[in-house]
């Protein structure tokens, strides 16, 4: 079963949402209506969903919601009464995985959650996929950046530097992005080979 924390001053929405979590098999973990207790409690019980109200103690709902997203620990839904629908879209613009308006039915808080959880995860699967793909950028300049230095300083051809590059790699068994980068700490230099 799943884990969940509800951050909500509303008595009556919160005895609905705790009523209907299990039936989308998720386990209330705590409830809090405080956003600094709200925040402590996220990051001690690591929880798998964060569903909360907009009119918070403490930190304002805004300020939670913002650490919440920078924090990209679980996903968020945000659930708003009639009376609180002016701030929809501040909500929106905060990214949060949904919005849920209240009063609802069952099947829709459930597809609020599933929606949730499906955004959070393509966030992660984006995030990881960008982190990977700045890293390859960067061994390629690392790369790039010493096959100039053997080119100009040592008078390779572009092929026979990157072939001098790959050829330390594959003996010393080190990535190319090392190699490159103890060509230009000086570390290592290539004999030119005519």
């Amino acid at each position: 079963m799943k884990r969940a924390i509800l951050v909500s001053g509303k008595a009556s929405l919160n005895q609905e949402i705790k009523s209907m979590l299990s039936l989308a098999d998720y386990q209330l973990l705590a409830i809090t209506d405080n956003g600094m207790e709200a925040l402590r409690l996220t990051h001690r019980f690591e929880p798998d969903l964060i569903i909360m109200g907009w009119n918070l103690r403490g930190l304002s709902s805004s300020e939670v919601l913002q650490n919440l997203v920078v924090q990209h620990l679980c996903p968020i839904i945000v659930v708003l009464t009639q009376e609180e629908q002016h701030v929809l879209t501040e909500v929106i613009n905060e990214d949060a995985h949904n919005v849920l308006l209240y009063p609802w039915r069952l099947h829709e808080l459930v597809a609020a959650i599933l929606l949730a959880e499906h955004r959070y995860t393509r966030e992660t699967e984006n995030s990881q996929q960008i982190q990977k793909l700045e890293e390859e950028l960067k061994t390629r300049k690392f790369i790039f950046q010493a096959m100039l230095s053997l080119i100009q300083q040592r008078g390779f051809t572009e092929q026979s530097a990157y072939a001098a590059l790959r050829k330390q790699a594959m003996s010393t068994r080190k990535s190319l992005r090392m190699v490159a980068q103890d060509v230009l700490k000086g570390l290592w230099v290539p004999e030119q080979v005519d």
